[in-house]
């Protein structure tokens, strides 16, 4: 961070041009040596934050350039554009930025993270009471504090979005000495189970509100920048595997993680259900069986490999030998994070729709369970067939010793 990279802009026509080479990937603070502009008028250049992440040169028009925002979501141990979650999962994000040159400013300066989440997402580290949350503000990697901000949220109880702010308070006369260094909001929430699945996914638009004129108390905004999680469902279709069209239902399941480690379901409509969350009453298992049409669908899954394992079979068909593995996977927009396909392997179908892997079943002899009449029978039998075989014995040894 503390590398400096300097570059002579040299002239091209009406405008002047500089470019750095040969940078690592990662964000910039590119800024004026001099520090801001003076346009009289209006703002002039000031540092702002760009962000190197592949190897298409980045550019930027300098003149009377404001503040940038870069949104981030993390997915894994890196910050990215994109992730996905299970539902009951925490999300957590940051908005990204530079503190800018202040200096010209005699009003003061507003200066104010904005970001609206999607009805799939909840925001967490609410109060009480009021609307207040809690986000960290970092400079430089410094925690700024909490009297220096105010963090406020607002929820659309129609659309189910929430709408929040980290507003920086009295920011020139507190900051103007960071003038250059990196501001960073970070915050969380849960996606829950509102949250659209697959498709468009959960979107999250920030964006900064800032003072735009020294000689008055006049603002603008920058772009805004977007981050998207995202949630994965798939369809186990019981058939007989002799006829597909004759659905089987009645099939129990059990929804694994890749180790075998059992995940708790939650019942969201006949045929269909997540994972559990929080405190959440658990679906008896006894539930969680296909339906009329041979269907059970598992939904609100993040990207990676499940395992699913029929506890029971349809009456009059055998049970399977081994789980299945499901793995989940999709490709992204490299600078955007938008979804642009995503599968489920041995699905017969894949996309927009839910994917479908078929089941198959043969039917068979269903041997009882422990304990049951059957069980009993079957010692009747065993029995028997021991006591015949050691009459069988004892006469063949009396053959043998009068033969003898």
């Amino acid at each position: 961070a503390s590398l400096k990279h300097e570059a002579i802009a040299a002239a091209n026509g009406n405008t002047y041009t500089a470019t750095i080479n040969n940078l690592s990937y990662g964000y910039y603070v590119v800024s004026p040596a001099a520090g801001s502009t003076d346009t009289t008028t209006k703002r002039g250049t000031d540092a702002m934050l760009l962000n190197v992440k592949n190897s298409t040169p980045v550019k930027q028009n300098l003149k009377s350039t404001y503040p940038t925002i870069q949104k981030t979501v993390q997915n894994g141990n890196e910050d990215s554009t994109h992730n996905s979650a299970q539902i009951g999962d925490t999300v957590n994000f940051k908005l990204a930025s530079t503190v800018p040159d202040m200096t010209e400013y005699t009003n003061g300066y507003t200066f104010k993270f904005t970001d609206t989440l999607s009805k799939g997402l909840t925001l967490n580290n609410t109060a009480a009471t009021g609307n207040t949350f809690t986000a960290v503000v970092k400079i430089d990697g410094t925690v700024v504090d909490t009297g220096d901000y105010t963090a406020m949220f607002t929820k659309d109880t129609i659309s189910g979005t929430t709408s929040l702010e980290v507003n920086m308070t009295d920011f020139k006369t507190k900051h103007q000495h960071d003038a250059g260094k990196t501001i960073i909001v970070e915050y969380s929430a849960t996606l829950n189970t509102d949250a659209a699945v697959a498709g468009n996914g959960n979107d999250n638009t920030a964006k900064i509100i800032y003072s735009n004129d020294p000689s008055s108390n006049s603002t603008g905004g920058t772009g805004e920048d977007k981050t998207y999680t995202y949630t994965f469902n798939f369809d186990i279709e019981k058939v007989n595997a002799v006829d597909h069209n004759d659905k089987l239902k009645g099939a129990q399941f059990e929804l694994q993680r890749e180790n075998g480690t059992k995940i708790n379901l939650v019942k969201v409509s006949d045929g269909v259900f997540r994972p559990a969350k929080g405190t959440e009453t658990v679906a008896d298992d006894k539930t969680v069986v296909t339906d009329n049409n041979g269907k059970l669908q598992f939904t609100g899954l993040k990207e990676g490999t499940y395992k699913v394992k029929e506890i029971k079979a349809p009456t009059g068909y055998n049970l399977l030998k081994d789980p299945i593995t499901v793995t989940i996977s999709a490709t992204y927009d490299e600078n955007t994070g938008i979804l642009e396909s995503w599968k489920v392997n041995n699905a017969n179908a894949q996309g927009t729709t839910v994917p479908v892997i078929t089941v198959e079943n043969n039917k068979g002899v269903t041997l009882p369970e422990t304990g049951g009449m059957g069980t009993v029978l079957f010692t009747v039998f065993g029995v028997a067939i021991v006591a015949l075989g050691a009459t069988w014995y004892v006469k063949s040894n009396r053959k043998s010793r009068h033969a003898a």
